[in-house]
């Protein structure tokens, strides 16, 4: 029997280490990308270097628009390669794990703010198209943390597919965060965070 224990315990701690990998993969993916795009500004600055300001910032921002849309496309497909990974792994239907922590109350819901080093090319026509373009985003999202602080099994609500997504794939990048501590212990919880967005007229 323990000899059993021990065999499920080494399977499952497989499948949820499989599933880190994934989210480490969608880390790489954000890498990649911002690497891709700030070695283009520098190229293009460079290359494009005759025109007016304003041309150079068109040109920039469609071609930067076009990388980052190769990018989504990626990072959904990761996104859902890592949701896939979750449902395999049945961690939600065990029993709840407790581990042994320090100070009480000490979670707080995890920054959405995007931290990045590339800063994309405004253009000047697309600002005169968002005038007026004023309103707001509204999501759900809900996830559980682990009793050692992963972040697991994101879904959002929202009228925005897009909007939706992104949220998720913010917070599995976050992937882990000091969870609750109640009475010395932590354990897996679940939380429900609501997300909005304004755009200024």
């Amino acid at each position: 029997m323990k000899k059993l224990l021990f065999l499920l315990i080494l399977f499952l701690g497989g499948i949820i280490n499989a599933q880190l990998n994934e989210v480490k993969q969608l880390k790489l993916l954000e890498k990649k990308y911002d690497s891709i795009l700030i070695s283009y500004q520098k190229k293009a600055k460079d290359s494009l270097s005759h025109m007016t300001k304003k041309e150079r910032n068109e040109i920039m921002a469609r071609e930067e628009a076009k990388i980052i849309e190769r990018r989504k496309i990626e990072e959904y497909a990761q996104l859902e390669k890592i949701k896939g990974e979750e449902l395999g792994s049945d961690i939600f239907k065990l029993p709840r794990k407790y581990l042994k922590c320090e100070m009480e109350g000490n979670f707080k819901m995890p920054d959405l703010l995007v931290k990045t080093k590339y800063k994309p090319t405004v253009s000047k026509v697309s600002d005169e198209n968002l005038e007026g373009g004023g309103g707001s985003l509204e999501s759900v999202a809900t996830f559980y943390t682990t009793a050692d602080g992963y972040i697991r099994n994101v879904n959002t609500t929202g009228e925005n597919n897009d909007f939706n997504k992104q949220i998720e794939l913010t917070l599995y990048r976050i992937e882990k965060i000091l969870p609750r501590c109640i009475n010395g212990f932590s354990k897996l919880d679940k939380y429900s965070m609501p997300v909005k967005m304004n755009f200024k007229n």
